[in-house]
C-alpha cells in the first residue's frame, strides 16, 4: 500500500494515471449512440488537456485547465446520462456512469498536483496564479530621467 502512496505521490504519474483511467472509460462510454455530441465533445477537450498536462510538465495553466474540464464535467455527465438514458446501449451506460463516479477522485488528484506546480487559488480569485504579475502602464509611459550629458553620440570617447 505504501508503493501506491508513493506512485501516486510523484507529479507526473498522477495525470499519466488520470489520463490513462479516464481515456479508457471515456472510449468504452463512446460505444454508445449519444446523439448530440456534447458528451464527446467535452470530454475530448479533457483528455486533449490533460496531454497538454503531461507535456508542459511545469504549467500551472495546463493543469488549471484540465481540472476545471473535469469538476464541470461531473455536471456535463450527470446531464447527458439523464438525457441519453434511454438511447444507449448498457455497455455505454455502464462505463459512462463509472466514469462520472472516478470523477471526484480524479479532481483530487488534479488538485494535488495543481497546488505541487505552485498554483494556489488565492483570496478565491477567478484566476489563479503562480504569482503576482504587474503590468506596465501603457497609457502614462515614463519619461526619461534627464541627464547631464550632451543629446547624441559621444564623439570625444571614439578618440
Amino acid at each position: 500500500m505504501t508503493d501506491l502512496n508513493e506512485l501516486m505521490g510523484s507529479p507526473f504519474v498522477r495525470v499519466k494515471v488520470v489520463a490513462f483511467v479516464h481515456f479508457i472509460f471515456i472510449s468504452n462510454a463512446m460505444l454508445g449512440s449519444w446523439g448530440h455530441g456534447a458528451y464527446e465533445f467535452y470530454n475530448f477537450l479533457f483528455i486533449i488537456s490533460l496531454f497538454w498536462t503531461i507535456h508542459s510538465k511545469d504549467s500551472v495553466e495546463a493543469v488549471q485547465t484540465a481540472l476545471v474540464i473535469n469538476a464541470s464535467s461531473i455536471f456535463f455527465d450527470l446531464v447527458s446520462i439523464i438525457v441519453s438514458f434511454n438511447y444507449m446501449n448498457g455497455w455505454a451506460v455502464a462505463f459512462s456512469i463509472i466514469n462520472l463516479i472516478l470523477r471526484p477522485v480524479s479532481v483530487a488528484l488534479l488538485y494535488r498536483e495543481f497546488n505541487t506546480r505552485g498554483g494556489s487559488l488565492q483570496g478565491g480569485s477567478v484566476f489563479p496564479t503562480t504569482q503576482q504579475r504587474s503590468y506596465q502602464d501603457i497609457d502614462r509611459p515614463t519619461q526619461p530621467t534627464p541627464t547631464n550629458s550632451q543629446p547624441g553620440p559621444n564623439v570625444a570617447s571614439i578618440f
